[in-house]
């Protein structure tokens, strides 16, 4: 059922992926300073690399800009370099890569752009929420109500406010930008480690337990949670998409799996991965051709997966 592709010599494990306009899927190497595009029309595979000028430092996460362009993080390769305090963007229509530092002291790790432009991110040494102007590049932050909660997974809703996790908090978090307050909500499985976030159609938050296994949601409306448990023990969940018909797509990161979850069923479908051990990392849609792509993080696998979702369910139907 799942399917699985070499990357191209040189290319090491990826990490972080994004689907632009066009169906190209984008990913960075694990280890390397490659950033990746890949054409499943063609099957071509074509490799961009970080300027020398860069330095020692590699890719961290990326995100999609709705213009088309490449945001991303980046860390640092050796102990006694200066942390990275900068985002860099690459653009497809001429190939450059531009680098944006900044004077605060917040080394940038998971990025999200909203439909606005307007560039988000989270920092790993600060409690803090950024925003980013895209035209002038001014920096806010926005400090987090609960202490060292780690937030991650930044996704925003159709309302444009921002949603994320807080790890070490155990709580799911919502900004609202235009009035700059903060929203926690606690998870109620006491340490279940919250991970990837993915907002449905009906606007409902779910995301992923990774210590906890299980899959959780979060009504808004509501002000409710629910939750899950996924049939594989100790599977360590740590993606989350949704489909066009309103199924939970996840990754099990341990069990060496893809999963579904349909709520309106409340039935669980699970898929092995064929490449053992090959430690699943990020996903993303491809709503046209309705498949599903993710990374396998284990540096021997440099292999892509793939997943037809519609002949995965029907044949799990069958």
């Amino acid at each position: 059922m799942v399917k699985e592709m070499a990357l191209p010599e040189g290319v090491s494990s990826a990490q972080s992926l994004a689907i632009d306009a066009t169906g190209h899927i984008w990913f960075i190497e694990k280890v390397g300073k490659h950033l990746v595009r890949f054409d499943p029309a063609s099957m071509k595979f074509d490799t961009f690399t970080l300027p020398d000028s860069w330095g020692g430092m590699g890719f961290s996460k990326i995100a999609l800009s709705p213009d088309g362009d490449i945001w991303f993080s980046v860390n640092r390769w050796a102990k006694g370099e200066d942390e990275p305090r900068m985002l860099g963007r690459f653009s497809p229509s001429d190939g450059y890569f531009t680098r944006y530092e900044f004077s605060l002291d917040a080394y940038p790790e998971e990025v999200l752009i909203d439909a606005k432009g307007v560039i988000w991110f989270s920092a790993a040494n600060r409690n803090s929420l950024y925003r980013v102007d895209p035209v002038k590049f001014s920096i806010k932050g926005y400090a987090i109500p609960s202490a060292n909660s780690y937030p991650n997974s930044l996704t925003v809703d159709k309302e444009g406010h921002i949603w994320f996790v807080e790890a070490s908090a155990n709580k799911i978090g919502k900004f609202i930008p235009e009035r700059e307050v903060f929203y926690e909500y606690e998870v109620p499985t006491p340490f279940a480690n919250p991970g990837k976030i993915s907002i449905d159609r009906e606007g409902r938050v779910w995301f992923v337990e990774m210590a906890a296994n299980r899959l959780g949601v979060f009504y808004p409306d509501l002000r409710r949670f629910d939750e899950a448990i996924i049939p594989t023990a100790n599977s360590a969940p740590n993606a989350l998409v949704h489909d066009n018909e309103g199924n939970v797509w996840f990754l099990e990161y341990k069990g060496n799996k893809v999963g579904c979850f349909n709520p309106e069923s409340a039935v669980f479908r699970e898929f092995d991965i064929p490449n053992f051990n090959s430690l699943p990392g990020d996903m993303v849609i491809d709503r046209k051709r309705s498949m599903l792509w993710f990374t396998q993080s284990a540096t021997e696998a440099k292999r892509l997966g793939s997943l037809s979702i519609s002949e995965a369910l029907t044949k799990s139907a069958e």
